[in-house]
């Protein structure tokens, strides 16, 4: 009889080794859970504000061609990111999308002659940003002498292209007379230099380009790796306006320019 009470007393203490060896097991389970959770965790990647997480890396949307207002939606090939809205590219100068879809002149469009919105009346060309009846003489116009916005002093005449004293100047001249303007669309415009109508109407350069005697140019940086944009001869890698391609500006409070890419500090 004691026999069998210590054997009912030895399965008993089995049974509770068992038990008690499942539940540890169920605990190093949860530990293990948790530990998981954590790691993935510690390896997402977390994006400064106004950055945010495409693909692999932090991009600034504001200003990013690419993920221009979220990720993969890029701008195209005339546009500009500006605070996550696609605008157009505009050449620096007189030029404006003014609200449009393409790229205007102020100095000729006759429906935005001067200033966007400003447009000339029936029979009227918009010429150097003013509502004419006729296009302006550069070989005479005393207001825009040679070209737009170069005025002769008080007493002195425009004369063959050049400003000077009434009796200075020679008639007929005998210098090569400068070229008329072109009148494209309602406005005149001077193809020399015309980004819009380069040489001729709807000739049209890009950002990367200047209009010089009436021929778009790309060759007009010296140094290695320039560029030129918009004007000026510049580095795309480090600058900080112009960060990988033309007018594409880092956020100059958050970011800058490292490789041709906009990063956070």
């Amino acid at each position: 009889m004691t026999g069998r009470i210590w054997i009912a007393i030895g399965l008993l203490a089995g049974f509770a080794a068992a038990g008690a060896c499942g539940d540890d097991s169920s605990d190093d389970t949860d530990v293990a859970d948790v530990r998981d959770v954590r790691d993935v965790e510690d390896e997402g990647t977390s994006c400064p504000s106004p950055t945010e997480l495409c693909g692999t890396t932090c991009v600034n949307t504001q200003s990013s061609h690419e993920h221009c207002g979220g990720c993969d939606q890029p701008c195209g090939a005339n546009e500009i990111c500006r605070g996550g809205v696609c605008e157009l590219d505009c050449p620096d100068g007189p030029y404006d999308d003014c609200g449009g879809e393409i790229c205007t002149s102020l100095l000729s469009d006759p429906a935005h002659c001067g200033t966007c919105g400003h447009a000339c009346g029936a029979g009227e060309k918009c010429s150097c940003g003013e509502c004419v009846a006729a296009c302006h003489d550069f070989n005479t116009d005393a207001g825009h002498c040679g070209a737009c916005g170069q005025p002769c002093d008080t007493g002195e005449v425009c004369c063959c292209g050049e400003c000077m004293a009434e009796s200075a100047c020679p008639d007929p001249c005998p210098m090569i007379d400068l070229p008329a303007q072109l009148e494209c669309g309602g406005g005149c415009v001077d193809g020399r230099s015309d980004m819009m109508h380069c040489g001729s109407c709807g000739h049209a350069c890009s950002v990367t380009e200047r209009c010089g005697d009436a021929v778009c140019t790309s060759d007009l940086c010296t140094g290695a790796n320039e560029v030129y944009c918009n004007g000026h001869c510049t580095i795309l890698r480090n600058d900080s306006e112009n960060c990988g391609r033309c007018d594409n500006a880092c956020n100059p409070d958050t970011e800058y320019c490292f490789e041709g890419v906009c990063r956070t500090s």
